[in-house]
């Protein structure tokens, strides 16, 4: 990729009670630093319901693992909830071999309820 490229973004979105947040890309060191701060603020409030839409990450190295275990701490530490979609194949692999599937509640698509509408599907997201 050249530069200034982007190789990741992330979408957040409220649907009812529940954060989704979407990630799309390659979840690398360098996603992970430049996203770190906005995950964090998104998990400022108490008891939080949250997904995390998997489906279109390319590429998951040890910092972003590191990422999603820190979210489901920081999710945990508040009394709420955490939810992974099942990502593409390549980066199921990943999470089986490092046996981080065993720590995640597994969704394997994101519930009707969760959906985005067709006419909101653009929504404010941050790119590294």
């Amino acid at each position: 990729m050249g530069v200034g490229e982007t190789t990741f973004l992330l979408r957040d979105r409220w649907a009812g009670g529940t954060l989704v947040i979407e990630l799309y890309g390659e979840l690398d060191i360098w996603s992970t630093v430049t996203l770190a701060g906005h995950v964090e603020s998104l998990l400022d409030r108490p008891r939080p319901d949250v997904v995390v839409d998997l489906r279109e990450v390319t590429f998951l190295d040890a910092s972003g693992l590191r990422m999603l275990v820190r979210v489901k701490r920081q999710v945990a530490d508040k009394g709420g909830v955490l939810r992974i979609v099942r990502p593409c194949p390549r980066v199921w692999r990943v999470l089986r071999l490092t046996r981080l599937d065993r720590a995640f509640t597994v969704l394997d698509g994101l519930p009707a309820a969760l959906e985005r509408p067709a006419e909101h599907r653009g929504g404010h997201g941050v790119s590294a």
